[in-house]
């Protein structure tokens, strides 16, 4: 993938250069999408992500679904959102989330890792702190892990599945910062996609001690969910599986 970019004032603009037109403001104005009819649904925990038809389709008339794409707003955790909001530290340009997070992203999508094409990013600086946007490709018909266990759960082949996907990108030094069930998809054939690559870090020194802390990251998350989730499909079975498939064990 090759990237350009555009400024405007205090806005700056990364997009890939296949889109067939560089992207304009309202790309990012979830208020201006959903005037133009193209908001098909939001999601995020903070209520910080827009689902929506691709711009550049929207006048197509190709049956079926348009492509969609997914608009997410960067949105600070814990106590210091209180204080800071949508607001980041200003270090320079290509230390911005978005900046950051596309090209990791993109290089991800380059080695043939199943993860969303990214498509563009926006920073908008205000004076020392600046506030940020990301837009990717929405994985067709995709649902969360999350999704799945909070409602028939998914099979152990599944579970396999998801293991071995794990698997692919330690093998190739990608470490994901927020394992966890809401970042892992499945799509309708069966196949496992890792989005929100925000923060990521290629560890080309692939020790088993940081792929390890990883894998218990994402236990400790699906543990967790299932103490305070009224369902949830989960069992310690669920997480042999997983690492089964992790480690290249096949059920006979």
């Amino acid at each position: 993938m090759e990237a350009r970019h555009w400024r405007e004032g205090r806005v700056r603009v990364l997009y890939d250069t296949a889109l067939a037109q560089p992207p304009a403001h309202w790309w990012f104005d979830p208020v201006e999408l959903e005037r133009q009819g193209l908001v098909t649904g939001r999601g995020g925990g903070r209520g910080s992500v827009v689902f929506f038809r691709a711009p550049e389709t929207a006048e197509e008339e190709s049956p079926g679904d348009p492509k969609q794409w997914v608009l997410r707003h960067y949105m600070r955790g814990g106590t210091i959102a209180r204080a800071l909001g949508d607001r980041y530290l200003w270090q320079g340009l290509q230390e911005t989330r978005p900046w950051q997070e596309w090209h990791y992203t993109a290089r991800l999508y380059d080695e043939g890792l199943p993860v969303p094409r990214p498509v563009a990013g926006r920073v908008v600086r205000l004076g020392p702190t600046y506030s940020a946007d990301l837009i990717t490709v929405r994985v067709p018909g995709g649902r969360s892990l999350d999704e799945n266990l909070g409602e028939d759960g998914v099979s152990d082949a599944t579970w396999r599945a998801v293991g071995a996907c794990i698997r692919r990108f330690h093998d190739a030094g990608h470490w994901h910062p927020d394992l966890n069930s809401r970042n892992i998809l499945i799509d309708p054939e069966g196949k496992i996609w890792i989005i929100d690559w925000d923060r990521g870090e290629h560890r080309p020194e692939s020790t088993a001690d940081w792929r390890r802390a990883n894998l218990q990251r994402l236990k400790r998350d699906l543990e967790k969910r299932l103490r305070i989730r009224e369902r949830w499909v989960y069992s310690e079975a669920c997480f042999s599986a997983l690492i089964a498939g992790y480690e290249g064990i096949c059920s006979r």
